[in-house]
């Protein structure tokens, strides 16, 4: 037998056809639940000596963080390099590239693009936040506002007193300015003010010779024009939703030990959160303190009886280096 709208509301009794109803409204009203925030994380591939440039195991035990955070996220680590299955990034509200020299995707740069332009959070750390100078103009700039220029940009070992900015979700649970070593590039490709008036600095340090352990191959005189200002070593390109994703880009992480530093790796999990247009909790994205152990696994060229020790306060009273003499640097043979 079939039944009518007329049918059902004469045929049966008044307490349900009031449930019905009360049914109806509720369908249409409740709102529906949003699916959890999809974080990928690519990884590069083995590049440096044991305990630095370990891509894939820093991204482990920030993937690890996030989901163990109780926070409506879900993240996960592909490595090494760009993925065969480009159906990965469905649904991804942010990616994560730390790898060398940005990436090195050739031509699927362009599918990131799409990506980020439909509104992908994108983000870059390290030595990922160096590309090839014209992947950097066509793409960086317009994805994060900014990237590292051989050239223009250096990369010292230093002690940096690092300072998120303030009154912003990155900022959350840290307890402002925190000191780390590490191979902090500085001296970025920005964009001025007129072409990206929604690009700021999101965290800062001020190089001071006193505090370069090492100075190494990029060094120039642009690095010793900008020493002793403040540097931005992160930052954020942050249009309207309806003009595309979020961009961050971070230089840390040269030395995996460092994400062991509870501020560190806060300050990057904020951001992360962020990059994501999550909230990021007023006590910033919580993490378990990460062990000896833990900060030992997945690494990509683990050596025997040498392994990667927690960071210590010692690393923070290494004597500087003499600064080099930039005149007497010797001219190449032709």
């Amino acid at each position: 037998m079939k039944y009518s709208p007329s049918a059902i509301s004469s045929q049966h009794p008044f307490w349900l056809r009031m449930l019905t109803l009360l049914l109806t409204i509720l369908a249409f009203s409740t709102p529906v639940l949003e699916a959890k925030k999809k974080i990928l994380f690519i990884a590069g591939k083995p590049s440096h000596s044991n305990g630095e440039h370990e891509f894939r195991a820093g991204c482990m035990l920030l993937a690890k963080a996030l989901n163990e955070s109780g926070l409506d996220l879900e993240a996960q680590v592909h490595y090494y390099g760009w993925p065969e299955d480009e159906s990965i990034f469905e649904g991804v509200h942010a990616c994560i590239i730390y790898a060398d020299a940005g990436g090195k995707f050739g031509s699927k740069y362009a599918v990131l693009d799409e990506k980020v332009k439909a509104g992908m959070g994108i983000m870059f750390m390290h030595y990922g936040v160096h590309p090839k100078k014209k992947v950097g103009e066509k793409y960086f700039l317009n994805w994060i506002g900014g990237f590292m220029e051989t050239g223009w940009s250096v990369n010292p070992h230093w002690i940096a007193e690092i300072t998120p900015k303030k009154d912003h979700p990155v900022e959350n649970g840290i307890k402002a300015p925190f000191s780390a070593y590490d191979e902090f590039y500085w001296n970025m490709r920005f964009p001025s003010k007129d072409k990206c008036d929604c690009c700021h600095a999101l965290a800062t340090a001020i190089p001071t010779p006193d505090k370069i352990v090492r100075y190494i191959n990029l060094w120039n005189k642009h690095g010793e024009a900008t020493m002793n200002t403040k540097q931005a070593l992160m930052w954020c390109r942050d249009p309207d939703p309806q003009e595309g994703g979020r961009g961050v880009g971070f230089v840390g992480g040269h030395y995996h030990r460092n994400w062991a530093i509870d501020d560190f790796r806060t300050l990057v999990l904020n951001a992360i959160v962020w990059l994501a247009r999550a909230e990021v909790p007023a006590g910033g994205v919580p993490s378990k303190a990460i062990t000896q152990e833990e900060l030992n696994k997945n690494l990509d060229r683990p050596v025997r009886d040498k392994p990667i020790f927690l960071p210590t306060a010692a690393l923070l009273q290494q004597k500087p280096m003499p600064m080099p003499d930039l005149s007497k640097k010797k001219k190449k043979k032709r």
